[in-house]
């Protein structure tokens, strides 16, 4: 039995399903609850994998230059957890987070747009 390759909307909409999560988790309070920040940092780190999965033209055609800067936070939030300042992933959340909500967004729009039949 052979698994069909999932479209990248689809990993898009589950990259934004993490995300919404995430910011869920944020309203419950802050990075200085430890259950909070593990819940934030895996949700975020999920996210990003959600967003390797779409085919890499269309990372290329819409996110050259912020990928590899997103792939090194995925990097860092799955392989040096324990040492992971709180302070990096607050800053990220800060100031990076809804740079890329926008971005799985506009990769989004335009899976959709180039998953659609032309009639």
């Amino acid at each position: 039995m052979t698994r069909r390759r999932r479209k990248d909307s689809q990993h898009l909409k589950d990259a934004s399903e993490h995300l919404q999560v995430l910011c869920e988790h944020l309203a419950r309070g802050s990075l200085d609850d430890a259950l909070i920040r593990d819940a934030v940092s895996h949700r975020l780190e999920v996210a990003i994998d959600a967003v390797a999965k779409v085919s890499p033209e269309l990372l290329d055609a819409e996110a050259p230059a912020e990928w590899p800067k997103i792939v090194a936070m995925r990097n860092l939030l799955a392989h040096q957890y324990v040492d992971l300042d709180q302070e990096i992933l607050q800053n990220t959340i800060d100031n990076r987070l809804e740079g890329f909500t926008q971005l799985v967004e506009r990769l989004h729009e335009t899976a959709d747009a180039n998953e659609r039949p032309i009639t």
